[in-house]
């Protein structure tokens, strides 16, 4: 995998964290996996705005969301594990979440055309034949 596309995976994040779906990056076929069980986003989501949809799910109950990319780690099989902060308040708690979990990208040519998420950052790197 190319520096370009890790600097591209990097700048989705960003356009994650403002609400938006990085449509540039994902294949017109590009499917979500969302092994998570945080506010009932658990499932597959499918197209282009997969991302924009589950986001959107999130901040129904989140406000202040954020997605940073921390880590980013290529496998050997080419995908890409990115461990990501995340942050927010419950809009009806009031609560604030402040956790790290991690996402396994797929890649076909330079279009991702698969992500599965993981509530643990060992988990992904499991995934993917490698340990933390």
């Amino acid at each position: 995998m190319s520096q370009e596309m890790i600097d591209r995976l990097r700048a989705a994040y960003e356009t994650f964290s403002r609400g938006e779906a990085a449509n540039d990056l994902l294949a017109h076929d590009f499917r979500l996996h969302q092994a998570s069980s945080v506010v009932d986003t658990a499932g597959a989501f499918e197209g282009p705005d997969a991302i924009r949809d589950v986001v959107g799910e999130l901040e129904e109950s989140f406000e202040n969301l954020s997605f940073e990319a921390e880590k980013l780690i290529e496998a050997q099989s080419g995908q890409i594990v990115v461990v990501v902060h995340v942050q927010g308040r419950g809009r009806g708690s009031g609560m604030e979440i402040d956790n790290r979990i991690a996402h396994v990208w797929t890649f076909r040519d330079d279009k991702a055309i698969r992500n599965v998420a993981y509530e643990e950052p060992a988990d992904a790197l499991k995934a993917v034949g490698m340990e933390e």
